[in-house]
């Protein structure tokens, strides 16, 4: 049975190395990388806990997906989703969409957010689609806004109005 949840802080060490295995496994689909995060300290990762939420099976983490609030008066309406990630084994099996779903009951209890947005490379073609058939629209397209192992890609910006 797969459960969506918090994690416990002090699991920080398996969401480390599911970030980590997400990074070095999905390196375009993310805008920091592996190495930059390998050596973060233990608190920086007990900490970033907090912001997310986690796909169990038996007890074993198989995905995660997060959402940070924009904090200025002008634009605390919008939410953007981040760190988002499904194991291999688990995927095609609605994880992605139960993860979704979930960080939107999250967001829906904030009553003044309207907007969450993200953005997606295009290569990733079984992202967009999951994050359409959630309600996304793609509005824009940033052009080789990251650059990975010298190769550069563009990233589609998408959102959801609520």
């Amino acid at each position: 049975m797969i459960v969506v949840r918090k994690l416990e802080e002090y699991r920080w060490s398996e969401y480390r190395d599911l970030r980590l295995e997400a990074l070095n496994k999905e390196s375009i689909a993310f805008s920091s990388s592996y190495d930059e995060e390998k050596n973060l300290s233990e608190e920086e990762w007990r900490r970033r806990t907090k912001n997310l939420l986690f796909a169990l099976s038996e007890d074993k983490l198989i995905g995660m997906i997060g959402y940070i609030r924009e904090n200025k008066i002008k634009t605390k309406h919008v939410a953007t989703i981040f760190g988002f990630y499904v194991t291999l084994e688990y995927r095609c099996q609605e994880v992605g969409t139960r993860l979704i779903d979930s960080l939107f009951e999250q967001i829906e209890k904030s009553k003044d957010i309207v907007k969450v947005k993200l953005t997606v490379i295009p290569e990733q073609k079984a992202a967009i689609k999951l994050y359409q058939n959630c309600g996304f629209k793609i509005v824009g397209q940033l052009r080789k806004e990251l650059c990975v192992e010298g190769t550069f890609y563009d990233e589609l910006i998408m959102e959801k109005l609520l």
